[in-house]
């Protein structure tokens, strides 16, 4: 399942029931994120709750494993719901009742749900248990019962179950009603997200012209205006050193491993190695975040039309280790690039501009992502010998030269155009062939006829 916080963000919703209280207009959920600041007893509190919340998901997942195996029989959250005041009054069993939160069990019984659902649908593996120290979160499912109070201009408190009254840094407005929210820890401490219903008009299109991105490797992103962006990571100096902690983590858990079993309990350092190098990476991924944000946002307040290509990230990254019987070939190569593809956030910028083109009077259309970086935007010739090199892209028929990404965001934007002017379709531009055998008057290729 995705992270908590992520499932917030992404319900971009454009109408919300019957609207605002007095239903003048609709509203837009969106996810708002703050860091929190607990006590040592609040701390120790919140630790335990997500303890419970653990317990919960496994011994769940186990009963629903077992049902199937042993009687093939499903077992969903509403059976397993009702068996949770019982489990509570179970003798052993009374620290689920002292240390849990009642909405929080029953929210974790649905999220197991939503698993199997997406993965019975295909959609996301088979959910696995869950393990202390890694997506440590808990979910609040009930905004009336979070009351939110502003102590001055940067600091407010909310009320959370078993927690009491909770300070966080406010960064920013809330802005709305809160609906749900979430508690999660990660290597720089607690955080709590919340989902809000913002009640404000929708925005109008705001008449932006239409652009194409292309994302890359050398190039995160480059446009159909000739624009570069580059996905900024560590600095230097912190590079080197998640390097070399990466290193003296691996020795240390080889180390560990080739102890007898009644000794390998990592040691203090070797924890605390671990827990600098998740600092480092927990800072890489803000800076990524950071920057796909402000570059999310600025596409969608300055173009009405973004057009994207349809890109299945999973697909693209998938491992080339092979089989014990069919071993794979240039396994480090793929490996290097599965991580510099997921270096660039193709799969999170796509689905910012998924929700914030709607905030911000846009449109986001998918276009298919075939021969992209073969075609030419000029002509619409296909041919693989016109890709010079990385960045170089000189038509082998007309002769046209400029960067290949940008090239490639220029058949993008100009698939998504022409797709729109030919109710939804998009016809490929390749030697000038029409969308379909038969074209009429509105599916034929303009640039065939001009030929």
């Amino acid at each position: 399942m995705r992270d908590a916080e992520h499932d917030m963000q992404r319900q971009q919703v454009n109408e919300v029931g019957a609207g605002s209280r007095d239903g003048s207009f609709p509203g837009i959920v969106a996810g708002r994120q703050y860091r929190l600041y607990l006590t040592g007893e609040q701390d120790r509190k919140a630790v335990r709750v997500v303890g419970c919340c653990r317990a919960v998901w496994n011994a769940a997942l186990e009963q629903r494993r077992s049902a199937w195996r042993l009687a093939r029989r499903g077992v969903w959250g509403v059976e397993q719901m009702a068996e949770l005041p019982g489990l509570k009054r179970s003798p052993g069993f009374e620290w689920l009742a002292q240390d849990g939160i009642a909405q929080s069990l029953q929210q974790t019984l649905r999220d197991l749900d939503v698993a199997y659902q997406r993965f019975l649908t295909g959609a996301a593996r088979r959910p696995r248990f869950k393990v202390k120290g890694r997506g440590e979160s808990f979910r609040l499912p009930q905004g009336r019962d979070l009351p939110v109070r502003r102590l001055n201009r940067r600091w407010a408190q909310v009320r959370l179950p078993k927690l009491g009254w909770c300070r966080f840094r406010l960064s920013r407005p809330l802005g709305g009603e809160v609906r749900h929210a979430t508690v999660s820890r990660d290597a720089f401490g607690w955080r709590v997200s919340f989902c809000v219903s913002l009640y404000r008009v929708p925005a109008r299109p705001n008449g932006g012209a239409a652009v194409g991105i292309d994302r890359g490797v050398a190039a995160s992103v480059a446009t159909s205006t000739g624009e570069l962006h580059h996905c900024p990571g560590l600095p230097a100096g912190q590079a080197r050193r998640l390097r070399r902690l990466l290193r003296k983590a691996g020795r240390r858990e080889t180390a560990r491993r080739h102890r007898p079993s009644t000794q390998r309990k990592r040691s203090a350092r070797h924890q605390r190695t671990l827990d600098r190098t998740a600092k480092l990476r927990a800072r890489e991924a803000r800076i990524r975040a950071d920057f796909l944000h402000k570059l999310s946002s600025d596409l969608a307040k300055s173009h009405g039309l973004v057009a994207i290509e349809d890109l299945q990230v999973k697909n693209m990254t998938r491992s080339a280790a092979g089989t014990l019987s069919e071993p794979g070939e240039r396994v480090a190569q793929k490996r290097g690039l599965n991580r510099a593809i997921l270096a660039q956030g193709w799969g999170e910028l796509h689905r910012q501009l998924s929700y914030k083109t709607s905030w911000y009077g846009s449109a986001l259309t998918v276009v298919p992502a075939a021969y992209s970086s073969q075609t030419c935007s000029v002509c619409g010739i296909v041919d693989a010998e016109s890709r010079e090199s990385q960045a170089r892209f000189r038509c082998t028929a007309c002769g046209h030269a400029e960067h290949a990404d940008v090239n490639a965001a220029r058949v993008i934007l100009a698939r998504a155009v022409n797709g729109q002017e030919d109710g939804g379709r998009t016809w490929p531009l390749q030697r000038g062939e029409p969308s379909r055998q038969q074209p009429g008057p509105r599916t034929a290729n303009p640039r065939r006829k001009a030929a």
